[in-house]
């Protein structure tokens, strides 16, 4: 076959053109460190580089953001939660000041201070502590991240019907002091000794506001509406203070009476019964939100392991009380909007971070579970019982400057005072007995707080340990799949730098030998 000079030049072009090519591609991957510069140039790693690359974003993603930011939530949990209940936390202060008050004979003075001192901690741990934020998000608050824990300021406008579930550990057996002497112009001794005060237990049981929905009464003065419903359910079988035998989950309602505290035989409900001739269950003291019942009905509450529902209502809520949502299934009307707002029971609200591929991680802690409202409801408790002993207090500072003031002459007038003065006297030994058991009851309560803080701080922890254990192990994902991305994409320089020299070598080889051949013609070999 005859190879013309023009086949030899076309054929010249293409070997030198690929030779070209090779010694680019060399090139570009010593320049760049790369194995390819398109997809064309090798499907199969540009393939496996997407799906690297794709892996490798996913980790950055659950590494350096959402473990971060779940951790960072978590950090800001744990240190509010060990500000109210850790080695010198809230808590731990307040049962210094408890323990003062339940075994120290404390003058007026020094119980108004602790007393001062104890109401400023509790609204530390709502104010302060449950009403954290983190990255302007509440924490403590489930869903309702953008919704503070409490009332930012006095509300009259919202109507909240609330549902709170208690049991048995929720009652106390209370002392309830009742009569005592006060002074009057024409009294004598005789009167004053017929005053004699009295002490009863009551069984009392708080709910987690105060100042709830009184009785509403229509234009002839009947009671149209006693706003608060108690229910039992009994989870095993028992017989009654009557002799009854009763079936376990038997639910019975209450028959409850709403008074206020200023009524007669408010927490002495067997006396209420026995003076009007009823035959109440329990009665509803509704400007301090406490019920006191019978000695028949607690009996049955103990002995069927009750679970109490009450159902009540509150209508007006002051600066820094909890809103109702945040801890308990209510409903909310507002007056302005005229819209009703039902709320479902606030448990289980958990905010979920996908930290790992088919992993998440819960990261927030509800108030509901770790925060008690007893926290600050006994502290109102201790308040109403150190009032009443001030009161008895000052009452006998008067009749002792009474005596001071009254001449030797008047004997019946000293008689009279001094009876009155002993009476007071009991009266105040009483009254102190009753303080000082209600601050032995908040020492009880701040124990069983510490006690739900610290499970939620042991929760936090563990699920904090799991956080660093998936960091870690992500930390070893992003490291192998970044090798596996070098190994996949990258070319090792010295062999990128010989490959070039070859493809070079073979370059000028080719425009050399080509040169060389096409200088001559046919006639050079004639």
């Amino acid at each position: 076959m005859r190879v013309t000079n023009s086949m030899i030049s076309n054929s010249s072009q293409v070997h030198i053109g690929n030779a070209k090519n090779l010694l680019m591609l060399r090139q570009n991957q010593y320049s760049t460190g790369k194995k390819i510069q398109r997809p064309s140039d090798n499907p199969t790693v540009a393939i496996r580089s997407l799906q690297l690359r794709t892996t490798y974003a996913q980790i950055e993603q659950y590494h350096d953001r959402n473990v971060g930011d779940a951790m960072s939530w978590m950090d800001a949990t744990e240190k509010a939660l060990t500000n109210i209940a850790g080695p010198s936390g809230i808590l731990v202060n307040m049962k210094g000041y408890l323990n003062q008050g339940a075994n120290d004979p404390l003058d007026v003075k020094q119980r108004n201070s602790v007393l001062s001192t104890l109401k400023e901690y509790a609204e530390a741990v709502f104010e302060d502590e449950a009403n954290q934020k983190h990255s302007d998000r509440y924490i403590f608050t489930g869903y309702r991240t953008d919704t503070s824990m409490v009332f930012p300021e006095h509300t009259t406008n919202l109507q909240y019907d609330i549902v709170q579930k208690l049991d048995g550990s929720n009652i106390n057996a209370i002392k309830v002091i009742s009569g005592g002497a006060t002074y009057g112009a024409g009294k004598t001794a005789e009167d004053y000794a017929k005053e004699v005060p009295k002490e009863t237990k009551a069984y009392c049981m708080q709910l987690s506001y105060d100042k709830c929905r009184g009785p509403e009464t229509d234009a002839n003065g009947n009671v149209t509406d006693v706003n608060v419903t108690i229910e039992l359910k009994n989870s095993v079988a028992y017989t009654d203070a009557a002799g009854n035998n009763v079936a376990a989950d038997t639910v019975k309602t209450l028959n409850v009476l709403s008074i206020s505290s200023e009524e007669a035989n408010a927490y002495n409900i067997d006396q209420y019964n026995k003076d009007n001739g009823t035959n109440y269950d329990a009665i509803f003291v509704y400007d301090k939100g406490e019920i006191v019942m019978t000695d028949d009905t607690y009996s049955d509450i103990q002995a069927g392991k009750s679970e109490i529902t009450v159902n009540y209502g509150k209508d007006e809520f002051d600066k820094n009380d909890i809103r109702p949502e945040m801890y308990f299934e209510c409903e909310s009307y507002n007056l302005t909007s005229k819209k009703t707002v039902t709320y479902a029971d606030p448990k289980g609200q958990n905010i979920d971070f996908e930290v790992n591929f088919s992993q998440s991680a819960t990261v927030n802690t509800q108030a509901v579970d770790a925060i008690s409202t007893d926290i600050y409801r006994v502290i109102d408790y201790i308040e109403r019982m150190v009032n009443e002993a001030n009161v008895v207090d000052e009452k006998l500072a008067e009749v002792e400057k009474k005596i001071a003031n009254t001449p030797d002459t008047d004997a019946a007038s000293l008689a009279n005072l001094k009876k009155l003065k002993e009476m007071l006297e009991q009266e105040q030994a009483l009254r102190k007995g009753a303080m000082t058991e209600a601050f032995g009851m908040g020492l009880t309560m701040v124990e069983k707080a510490e006690d739900q803080v610290n499970v939620a701080l042991a929760d936090v922890g563990t699920r904090y340990k799991r956080l660093q254990m998936t960091q870690e192990k992500l930390a070893d994902q992003k490291l192998d799949t970044r090798e596996q991305m070098s190994d996949n994409e990258d070319v090792e320089i010295a062999d990128a730098y010989i490959n070039m020299t070859e493809a070079y070598d073979l370059y000028t080889g080719a425009l050399s030998s080509t040169a060389k051949i096409l200088g001559n013609s046919l006639l050079n070999y004639i």
